[in-house]
């Protein structure tokens, strides 16, 4: 970061900082923290679960403000969105919405398999953000739960203890 010089130093001052004050010299936004990190996750996974969301990057990196979320984490989870992943992600969301809604897994499955592109149209769309919804608040809340059980916390080292009877 600090070849574009992008440092705490440099921001202070400038126009995002007049803009969007001293939250944004925060540590936390920054350097990796697990609360840091468990927050963004939180925010930013059910950001990038909600389809055709336009400005993905933006509304996380909002949030991460808000809520003192890891910045580059909350932008790196919006890349998980993508052409790439969406054979895998809309369906899952449109078949869980669908359940929700109380639909026969086995209907939607056959619907799903022979009908993909009304995945996006009529009520399809409502059980696509419906499942999305709830794929990315139950992710986000697994995430953050994950990384607050599995971050390790730096020990630190205890000096030996004194002996008992000092050799003079």
């Amino acid at each position: 970061m600090h070849q574009h010089h992008l440092s705490r130093k440099r921001l202070r001052g400038g126009f995002l900082h007049s803009w969007l004050g001293d939250r944004l010299l925060a540590k936390e936004l920054w350097l990796p923290t697990h609360n840091s990190l468990a927050r963004a996750w939180l925010v930013g996974f059910i950001i990038t679960v909600i389809p055709f969301l336009p400005g993905q990057v933006l509304l996380a990196c909002i949030a991460c403000l808000l809520i003192r979320g890891n910045l580059l984490l909350g932008i790196a989870l919006q890349f998980l969105s993508s052409p790439l992943t969406a054979p895998v992600h809309l369906p899952t969301a449109y078949f869980l919405g669908e359940l929700v809604r109380g639909r026969d897994p086995v209907e939607v499955w056959h619907h799903i398999s022979t009908a993909p592109r009304d995945l996006a149209t009529g009520s399809g769309v409502e059980s696509l953000y419906l499942g999305a919804l709830i794929l990315g608040v139950v992710g986000g809340l697994l995430g953050y739960a994950i990384i607050h059980h599995t971050w390790r916390m730096p020990h630190r080292k205890l000096r030996p203890p004194e002996p008992k009877n000092p050799v003079v």
